[in-house]
């Protein structure tokens, strides 16, 4: 009930009925912490969760416990994190869940070409007909009150229908790769590419380090390149040129973009890189803020009629190498009602302005951006590239 009334007073929930599905959307950390434990307890045949991040803290060992308690009035149980983001959780965490018949195993690529791949996917299934998706990890920040300056703002989506079992059938394959003892790059990329679904108002689209362009990365620069509005409320922003160009482009020719970034993050690189992009966005028109009161973990974004959702950041690397799950939804509807949630950040957010751009960049600055952005959209990816994950 406190969640409800916290979510209700900041950021109301969001709900839609999309194509027989029904959709509803939660922004504040209570609540998406209720969102998740209602999907856990509310399992009756299979629970099938993924993640980034999962924190041997309070938060984790209280989502532990909800899925043991599903373990023992007979739901089964998969839980996959991945290596890199989980790599400081012990395996003690999960002990009682096992001993139970939970199965845990950990997304961690061999040693070799493969070793810098990482699984930044979110995602819990229950009983095949509801997902719960967005950019939400297993760790305390994540749930934590909207008034708490240390914790992360991002968001959850559920998504009750047809869609959920698709999800359900992915997570079962990825789980397959995973245990398999010599499980193959060119065989991860099929099944992240035969996955994504091609057509339908509500499609999967993954990520992953193909050879070209993924089906996401595909699917939001045909949008974008065609849209003539465009929101975003991305926590990490650092796309490559060609990218910056097209959204440039929409307010050029009459249309308007508008992105919301960080102000406050964990790692400060990521927020001199997106600074560094600014000049460019906001000579061509487009409409720039950075949000204040926490760090912004958020991945969102609605182009003309269509909203992504989901675990990719607007970077090179979400775009390009990590595998990554989002949710399009196609609906005029949804897509007003997200615009308006958007618009409900800006009274916390600080307008980027050309001046005061201009008043804050002296070269140093300009110097630290640019390397921030070297670092982040050509350094680390070029160097993991060059691993060369599509030669297997």
């Amino acid at each position: 009930m406190m969640a409800e009334m916290e979510q209700a007073a900041q950021f109301p929930v969001i709900e839609s009925e999309v194509d027989g599905h029904v959709l509803s959307l939660y922004a504040s950390g209570t609540a998406c912490k209720a969102a998740l434990l209602r999907v856990i307890s509310e399992a009756q045949k299979a629970l099938r969760l993924f993640y980034y991040t999962f924190s041997d803290d309070d938060v984790g060992r209280e989502i532990v416990d909800a899925l043991l308690a599903a373990r023992r009035r007979g739901v089964s149980v998969t839980l996959m994190v991945d290596g890199f983001g989980s790599s400081d959780t012990p395996d003690s965490l999960f002990q009682d869940a096992v001993a139970a018949g939970v199965i845990v195993c950990r997304f961690l690529p061999r040693w070799g070409r493969q070793y810098l791949l990482r699984n930044h996917q979110k995602m819990a299934i229950a009983d095949d007909n509801v997902a719960l998706i967005g950019g939400v990890n297993i760790a305390q920040p994540y749930f934590s009150h909207h008034a708490d300056i240390d914790g992360w703002h991002d968001l959850m989506l559920r998504v009750d229908g047809p869609a959920a079992g698709r999800l359900a059938g992915y997570h079962k394959a990825l789980t397959r790769w995973t245990q398999a003892e010599n499980s193959g790059i060119r065989t991860l990329l099929r099944l992240l590419g035969r996955r994504s679904d091609r057509r339908g108002a509500i499609r999967w689209l993954f990520g992953g380090p193909f050879r070209r362009a993924s089906p996401l990365t595909r699917g939001l620069r045909r949008d974008i390149a065609a849209a003539k509005n465009l929101d975003m409320v991305q926590a990490y922003f650092a796309p490559n040129w060609a990218m910056l160009r097209r959204i440039g482009q929409i307010a050029r020719r009459g249309g308007r973009a508008r992105i919301i970034t960080a102000a406050k993050s964990d790692n400060q690189t990521t927020i001199a890189a997106a600074r560094h992009c600014y000049r460019r966005l906001l000579r061509n028109g487009v409409e720039v803020a950075e949000y204040r009161p926490q760090m912004l973990h958020m991945k969102l974004i609605a182009v003309d009629d269509a909203v992504y959702i989901g675990s990719a950041n607007f970077d090179m690397r979400s775009l390009y190498i990590n595998a990554e799950i989002m949710l399009r939804i196609e609906d005029a509807a949804f897509a007003g009602k997200v615009r308006d949630f958007i618009v409900a950040h800006l009274p916390d957010c600080e307008l980027i302005t050309r001046e005061s751009h201009r008043a804050h960049s002296g070269w140093f600055t300009r110097l630290r951006w640019l390397f921030g952005y070297f670092l982040v959209s050509i350094v680390d990816f070029n160097v993991t590239r060059r691993f060369g994950f599509v030669r297997d």
